[in-house]
């Protein structure tokens, strides 16, 4: 089933996409049995709201990052949903990336030494408003559903991966943005600066004013690099050769591997179809991203002040 505020949108989408049902009202989905889970594809600031009211209804909920708007909303879904016997599970669907997984194998295997620094940096292929004009309105830039800019927009995208794929914790976080000079957090470009529970250093980077961007991650370690050329290609765009490429340095030479593209987000949701079996658990569970929504945070808090941010420890 689809749901949507709009009853002609809703039935549209279901017919276009093959969905049996459609709905005007997550109520009015609830009242369905054959309804057993939620995949939350909504703003931000909905995402709370509905995913308790879900688990109320005993509903399964997959939520597109970031969990909720702030700290005690995430909380509030993850007791919910505890408390309810129903999973929970959140979007990162990065990680699902072939290239991402393997160099996530090498580094945990030791191959290329201990990881010294890393850097991410993501670059939404949209044009720039013309100069002087304003930045076009929509629930992007509405607080109430989206409490910050770049950095919450695909900005977690660029660190989570970073984390993930060098299985450390961010335990301090330094920032740099374009904010208008209120402190309104509207910026368009935002720098990350990074130290992980290892030791290494890292740069996450997002821009929706850089289009050309494509080059995402690098991985700097003691006994060689990786280069992930191609990766989120759905926001950065690819190269001549549109393949996911894993390009390894060492003291051997350059090899380079390249890899199917994958499909993140059917793959996001397959897993989380098996976590409700029983089978799996969820690619990114709830306490892990409100760990991701804390980096976010933090980073805003950082731009405020212009001092470095220490992570609380769990």
């Amino acid at each position: 089933a689809v749901v949507s505020r709009d009853p002609a949108r809703a039935e549209a989408f279901a017919r276009e996409h093959g969905f049996a049902k459609s709905y005007a009202s997550l109520a009015a989905a609830l009242k369905d049995p054959e309804v057993q889970a939620l995949y939350h594809c909504t703003p931000d600031g909905l995402h709370a709201r509905d995913a308790i009211e879900g688990a109320n209804a005993g509903r399964h909920s997959l939520i597109e990052k970031p969990l909720a708007l702030n700290t005690a909303e995430g909380e509030g879904v993850i007791s919910a949903c505890r408390h309810h016997r129903v999973k929970l599970g959140v979007v990162f669907q990065q990680r699902h990336e072939a290239v991402h997984l393997e160099a996530r194998r090498m580094v945990a295997a030791g191959e290329i030494g201990d990881v010294v620094m890393a850097r991410a940096h993501l670059a939404l292929r949209i044009p720039s408003p013309p100069s002087g004009k304003p930045v076009p309105t929509s629930w992007r830039n509405d607080p109430a559903m989206r409490s910050g800019g770049v950095i919450m927009s695909i900005g977690d995208h660029a660190y989570d991966t970073l984390a993930w794929i060098l299985g450390q914790e961010i335990v301090d976080v330094a920032a740099l943005g374009d904010a208008t000079p209120d402190g309104t957090p509207d910026e368009r470009a935002g720098t990350l600066l990074l130290t992980f529970a290892g030791g290494a250093q890292g740069v996450a980077s997002a821009s929706f004013r850089t289009p050309y961007g494509q080059r995402p991650i690098e991985i700097h370690g003691t006994r060689g690099s990786l280069i992930l050329h191609n990766t989120y290609a759905y926001l950065t765009g690819a190269g001549e050769d549109p393949r996911p490429a894993l390009e390894i340095r060492t003291e051997n030479g350059i090899t380079t591997r390249h890899f199917p593209v994958s499909e993140c987000f059917r793959l996001e949701i397959e897993r989380f179809n098996r976590c409700i079996e029983g089978a799996e658990t969820p690619m990114t569970s709830g306490e892990e991203a409100l760990r991701a929504h804390a980096v976010t945070v933090s980073a805003y808090r950082a731009l405020r002040t212009s001092r470095l941010q220490t992570m609380p420890i769990r």
